[in-house]
């Protein structure tokens, strides 16, 4: 048996390969650490009720396996019961839909010798369980009101007595976000940096610059910065509805996967709690009512998976009805409105359900999205014309139909919203693994690499150099719709897009260097960009030291770049070649 916890960053170890699978491969058998965090409700020598989800590689282990499924403290098993929460799903191969469990759900009792994480072990696939628990007690029976840190008793929101926190490394393996990606640097811890001994140090190896800012500005998100800032400078997370725009409860489970911090994963669960609460009847976040792109089942599916309840996903049903209100399908009509962002959502939303609840439904649901977005692509049955130097790999639509966000009567395409939407796009190419979805995000890092110029005109004004930029928007002959310098803050999701059109470039054949050179160009600009943000002095002013502005900034950066280290390898060797370079593009 192996212990697939003593894994550290095995992905860049790995022997040289033509391509990385885009799907980690099986383990039919091994164990993993585990840590039980209790919180405030619970009492040493106590038993409590902990139940938590295991998320397996596909083709690790039947449903039938799951009576191998046992959990150990320090060697003695404790009696448990195991149940599948969700197979795993497959839209075209009958051989693989349904055949393997991507969720377990395990539920035990466990009684702490203190306040402290205590290790348990899980293991698969080898010795049978002995000691089972009869029945699943519904998780929320120990649950409790959160009435410390971010969350008062009364804003309403519940969480588990004790957490299951899982490796990093294990996370790694992208079982529910969907892609593969590299943990955090080992270096990096899980608490918040000194900001004046960040500052000093303007760039880190490989991606540990992106690995200390995604914590440090997380910690500004929660308003635990510093002590000394103002209310007026402190993210209103309670009361508006700008902080929670790209889901910043799944961004704050990306960091979670990424960094495997037990603070990390309860303010997700946390957040995620407060954001289900405020689903209305018709399937929108109540502080944003009527706006589908404030609709996101992503993070609910991470809350059920991560705890084993459930609840939150009775919301389903109508939060895909609110998505419906948008028509993915474009037209060539100026009156009819069209954005990237406003599909990425209703697809991801849709590709989520699908993997939760399957059916012949929704499955369709998912698979004509891709078909009619590659239709558009491909020029819409020639609806889109193609003008001398037409850049191919852009969803090109009309500036009228983009809040005029280009000329009204061109067409035009976003190159951050387009990240938006390979992000959905490769959850679904997850169901599918077709030539065609391999091919949209290929071509869509086209447009993207055109959409990405070098200029001096950026917003930071400590680098005098230039730095790459993503134009806002490229009109469809590679000349601006909409630029201005602030869009250097799209850098590092833009880099992502990027690096996974390189990836699907490898993987279909068709290898292009200059996707992967621009990310990294990209992820240089990014990096510049951290340190302009930090102010050590900023509390003694009752500001932050690690700014975030808008506090929005934070998920469109971190939820879809998740896999940006990992898509950056070539040859599953390294991501920066032969060391990062502070040179700039």
């Amino acid at each position: 048996m192996q212990r697939w916890i003593l894994w550290c960053s095995f992905t860049l170890a790995a022997p040289a390969l033509a391509v990385e699978p885009f799907i980690a491969a099986a383990v039919p058998s091994g164990s993993i650490d585990v840590q039980l965090c209790p919180t405030e409700a619970v009492s040493a020598g106590v038993p409590h009720l902990v139940t938590f989800g295991l998320p397996l590689p596909r083709g690790s282990l039947a449903a039938a396996g799951l009576s191998s499924v046992r959990v150990l403290r320090q060697g003695s098993e404790i009696a448990a019961f195991v149940d599948q929460l969700t197979p795993w799903r497959h839209r075209s191969d009958p051989a693989i839909d349904g055949q393997s469990v991507r969720v377990a759900r395990i539920q035990l009792e466990y009684s702490f010798a203190g306040t402290e994480c205590e290790l348990v072990q899980v293991s698969w696939g080898s010795t049978s369980r002995l000691l089972n628990r009869p029945s699943l007690t519904a998780p929320r029976t120990a649950w409790h009101r959160a009435n410390t840190g971010s969350f008062a008793n009364a804003d309403g929101v519940d969480e588990p007595d004790v957490y299951a926190v899982l490796p990093k490394q294990w996370l790694a393996k992208g079982v529910l976000k969907g892609v593969q990606h590299l943990p955090f640097d080992d270096s990096v811890s899980a608490t918040r940096d000194n900001p004046a001994s960040t500052d000093a140090i303007e760039h880190w190896p490989d991606l540990q610059e992106l690995d200390h800012a995604q914590k440090n500005n997380f910690y500004s998100l929660i308003n635990e910065d510093d002590p000394a800032v103002s209310p007026a400078n402190r993210c209103p997370y309670k009361t508006e509805f700008e902080p929670w725009l790209y889901d910043r409860a799944a961004s704050m489970y990306v960091l979670y996967f990424r960094s495997g911090s037990f603070k990390a994963l309860r303010e997700a669960l946390r957040a995620s709690e407060f954001y289900a609460n405020h689903i209305n009847g018709s399937g929108y976040f109540s502080l944003r009512d009527g706006d589908s792109k404030y609709v996101y089942p992503e993070n609910l599916a991470y809350t059920a998976w991560l705890s084993g309840d459930t609840t939150q996903l009775a919301h389903l049903p109508a939060m895909l009805s609110a998505h419906d209100g948008f028509s993915h399908v474009w037209q060539n009509n100026p009156d009819r409105f069209w954005t990237e962002r406003h599909t990425a959502f209703k697809l991801l939303a849709n590709t989520v359900a699908w993997e939760l609840n399957g059916g012949s439904t929704q499955r369709d649901r998912v698979s004509s999205h891709i078909a009619e977005l590659i239709r558009h692509q491909n020029g819409a049955d020639g609806a889109i014309p193609q003008p001398n130097g037409f850049i191919d790999g852009g969803l090109y639509h009309l500036g009228s139909q983009h809040d005029y966000d280009w000329d009204e009567t061109s067409y035009g395409a976003s190159s951050w919203m387009s990240v938006l939407l390979i992000d959905a796009v490769l959850r679904a190419y997850a169901s599918a693994e077709d030539a065609g979805t391999a091919q949209l995000i290929r071509r869509m890092g086209n447009f993207l690499r055109t959409a990405t110029v070098d200029t001096t005109e950026h917003s930071y004004d400590s680098y005098n150099d230039a730095l790459a930029l993503p134009r806002y928007g490229m009109l469809s002959d590679g000349s601006d719709g909409q630029v201005n310098y602030e869009d250097v803050e799209h850098a590092l999701d833009v880099a992502a897009g990027l690096a996974w059109a390189g990836y699907f470039a490898d993987l279909s054949g068709q290898p292009d260097p200059q996707l992967r050179q621009r990310a990294r160009d990209l992820y240089f600009s990014y990096d510049t960009g951290v340190n302009f943000w930090i102010r050590p002095g900023g509390p003694s002013a009752g500001l932050t030291a690690y700014r975030v502005s808008p506090w929005r900034k934070w998920a469109w950066e971190h939820r879809v770049s998740i896999g940006l280290g990992w898509a950056l390898q070539e040859n599953s060797d390294t991501v920066f070649g032969n060391g990062f370079e502070s040179d700039g593009p």
